[in-house]
């Protein structure tokens, strides 16, 4: 099978569900290994002004703070898609530890074939 290949044929598939656990775990691990570590820098890295670098006057503070109150939005929305890919990471290994067990389970109360009970 190629790698691009459907796992199920949409015309044919009507009930039922393919789901490869294996497949899961390391889409999970490339999430994990690749992108939560950039995420987690980034949020350490969006730039801050600082104090008094806009300058005295009234105008020119206020400019300053909707910069902070910015900075401060910025880390907030990464934090916020961090939590969302770690959720993501999540529900994906547990999506694949609930098939293996029914897999595991459903091996287990399969019926003899063989004769012998």
């Amino acid at each position: 099978m190629a790698a691009d290949e459907p796992l199920i044929d949409p015309a044919t598939a009507g009930d039922k569900a393919v789901c490869r656990p294996d497949t899961l775990l390391d889409v999970a691990g490339k999430l994990t290994k690749d992108l939560l570590p950039r995420l987690e820098a980034a949020r350490y890295q969006v730039p801050d002004l600082s104090p008094g670098a806009a300058g005295d006057w009234d105008i020119a503070q206020g400019y300053g703070d909707t910069v902070r109150r910015a900075r401060l939005a910025t880390v907030d929305s990464l934090e916020f898609v961090l939590a969302q890919v770690q959720r993501v990471i999540d529900d994906l290994a547990g999506t694949a530890g609930t098939v293996r067990d029914a897999d595991q389970r459903a091996a287990g109360a399969a019926p003899r074939t063989d004769g012998a009970r």
